[in-house]
């Protein structure tokens, strides 16, 4: 029976476990704080629950444009945190459970990679196995230039810890987590400011979708400062003041650092035992998951960009597979969905039309727009777009991005079009049921086409 070590218990760590468990293997897995890693209890599922609860509040204070009539709607933020604190809790406990009756050995404490096939634990115990997959993870980014000893400056760790509505909010960065939060706490009251050094929000997304998500922030209350620097940062009684290039200067009562996340693979003997690392601190791993010591692997976010938890469940899967059975199985990085939960919501998969021109790949574009879509005018959403990139000649689709009303579940239609090679002529031939947002798909590519029905 093979025995495996994996160190790290988030996303990529115990999908890892549980699978090797399946296909047999004796499976001990070590993490330093709770099961689930970031995602589960810093990252994806506290900020959705937050998001969830902001839509709901959203949701009650336009109930009159339906003809609702609900009286003052008063958030209670203690029991909106307690409920997102919950969710949180309950996931854990399933993931636990899981663990648990796949046989996986959890132990709780903190590990270090002492060769190959063995972890050292921090009381000094020596773990041996047959491979070892390193999962550790990884933190937010902490710029040098900010005093964090100051409590009103935060990363995303502390704000999903705030303990009230602040009166302003200044979050630098306008990638993922900084649009998130954005969007929460300017539905929860907060004046937020975005401030971007790279000219649009959500640098890895395309332009259009960008320059559109920042059209909604304005309308939404949300200030954007883009190709901005920030040079400088210095509390006072009034709050946090920011200097920006140009002379300028903000000042908010807390501010959110949001500009990256650097992996966790100092101090855990990864360098010493032979594990090369590169520039930026990342475990260099092939597409198989192996590192350049032998019977090692690494996933998930310490192994690299894309830094989501869906990548790394596929890398751990794939990192169990060939540990377990001595395989070559490879990851495919070719079609990873990306979804932020923005107001509204933004998705892209694949070929996206940037990514396409930059590449030199020939391609056409078929777009539909939320506005003439039944479902998204009813529910009162009809801002936003899909559009499909394919080849020539309405050929395979390549890839789409699309910005809109619950788009984080449309783009994975599209995903799997990508993967099966269909073309625009399948997707159009595909009945969509009416009405619902899952329309905008066909129709995109029906208009793709020259057959738009709802659109022209």
């Amino acid at each position: 029976m093979t025995k495996l070590l994996v160190l790290g218990g988030g996303p990529a760590g115990y999908v890892a476990a549980g699978r090797a468990a399946q296909l047999g293997a004796e499976v001990t897995l070590v993490e330093a704080r709770e099961i689930g890693g970031t995602c589960l209890n810093r990252g994806c599922i506290p900020t959705k629950a937050m998001v969830a609860g902001a839509q709901r509040l959203h949701a009650a204070r336009e109930a009159g444009a339906f003809g609702v009539q609900t009286g003052a709607v008063i958030l209670d933020f203690s029991a909106f945190m307690a409920r997102k604190d919950a969710v949180t809790a309950q996931l854990r406990d399933g993931v636990a459970h899981l663990l648990k009756a796949r046989k996986v050995e959890v132990v709780a404490g903190r590990a270090a990679l002492a060769g190959p096939g063995r972890l050292r634990l921090g009381d000094g115990r020596e773990l041996a196995g047959d491979a070892v997959i390193l999962a550790s993870g990884s933190e937010p980014v902490r710029m040098g230039l900010f005093d964090w000893s100051d409590p009103r400056l935060m990363t995303s760790d502390e704000l999903l810890a705030i303990d009230h509505v602040p009166e302003s909010l200044l979050i630098v960065g306008g990638g993922v987590i900084g649009c998130e939060f954005a969007s929460v706490f300017a539905r929860l009251g907060t004046a937020v400011t975005v401030v971007e050094m790279l000219d649009q929000l959500l640098p890895g997304e395309d332009k259009r979708t960008g320059r559109t998500l920042q059209q909604a922030f304005k309308k939404n209350g949300i200030v954007v400062h883009v190709k901005t620097a920030v040079e400088a940062a210095a509390g006072s009684e009034a709050g946090i003041t920011v200097s920006l290039g140009g002379g300028r200067e903000l000042t908010a009562t807390r501010v959110l650092v949001a500009v990256g996340r650097r992996p966790l693979s100092a101090g855990i003997g990864y360098a010493e035992a032979g594990v090369e690392l590169d520039a930026r601190g990342f475990v260099v791993a092939d597409e198989t998951c192996r590192t350049t010591l032998g019977g090692v692997f690494a996933a998930g976010d310490v192994a690299g960009p894309p830094l989501l938890a869906h990548w790394a469940y596929h890398q751990g899967m794939i990192a169990a597979e060939n540990a377990v059975t001595g395989s070559a199985l490879e990851c495919d990085r070719s079609l990873v969905p990306s979804c932020v939960f923005s107001s509204p919501e933004v998705a892209s998969c694949g070929l996206t039309e940037d990514a396409a021109a930059a590449a030199g790949v020939a391609h056409e574009v078929a777009q539909v727009r939320f506005n003439g879509n039944s479902k998204a005018v009813i529910e009162g959403e009809p801002d936003g777009f899909v559009r499909i990139v394919c080849e020539l000649g309405g050929g395979r689709l390549l890839g789409a991005s699309l910005i809109g009303p619950h788009v984080t579940e449309l783009v994975h239609e599209i995903a799997l079009a990508v993967h099966s090679g269909l073309t625009l002529a399948d997707v159009a031939a595909t009945i969509h049921a009416h009405p619902t947002l899952a329309e905008t798909v066909g129709e995109a590519a029906l208009g793709g086409l020259g057959r738009g029905v709802h659109s022209l």
